[in-house]
């Protein structure tokens, strides 16, 4: 499902889509993380409001969305931000939609990082708040990152990016090596 191309407006994929959908709090990325929804976490927890919901999530984006009179050209790209729930929905049959039996969708309501520039597994990305929120499938979420608030550089404080992804995230542990004398 593409909502981002011209072939039909935003109205018309908004009269097409089903009226009624069912709301997930958690997925499972294969071979990897559990994310839950940001949604479904109990404030009021013995273990407080931790949770799994920020994300990493590949998405395409306009190369020109700054220029409006230049051609869409949809380049890949990626960003940061919080899941906060997923959407299951099943889009009818409709040859003008192009779709040809009911097809089951999953999407991942997310709200953006906003400012989060750069590649957390190369350096360091910060945010001060959130975003605007967007709808994506939900196989473009990739992987958990985690988050970290200081106060250190900014009064108003910051949070920094920790992508644990699995290319990167190697957890090692070597000791060094000491002869023991006896007593």
């Amino acid at each position: 499902m593409h909502t981002n191309f011209p072939q039909h407006s935003f109205y018309a994929w908004l009269d097409f889509i089903p009226k009624r959908a069912e709301r997930w709090g958690k997925i499972r990325i294969p071979d990897g993380d559990s994310i839950r929804c940001a949604a479904v976490v109990d404030p009021l927890s013995p273990y407080g409001k931790r949770d799994s919901s920020f994300i990493r999530y590949d998405f395409e984006k306009d190369a020109n969305e700054n220029y409006r009179n230049r051609p869409v050209e949809m380049v890949p790209a990626f960003g940061y931000g919080r899941l906060d729930f997923i959407i299951a929905l099943t889009l009818p049959k409709d040859e003008a939609f192009g779709i040809e039996h009911p097809q089951l969708h999953i999407l991942a309501h997310i709200t953006e990082a906003k400012d989060a520039e750069g590649d957390a597994r190369a350096g360091l990305v910060s945010f001060t708040q959130f975003g605007r929120s967007i709808i994506l499938d939900v196989t473009s979420v990739t992987n958990v990152v985690g988050r970290v608030r200081t106060e250190s550089s900014k009064p108003s404080g910051e949070w920094y990016i920790i992508d644990r992804c699995p290319e990167v995230a190697e957890t090692a542990f070597n000791p060094p090596e000491h002869e023991y004398e006896d007593d």
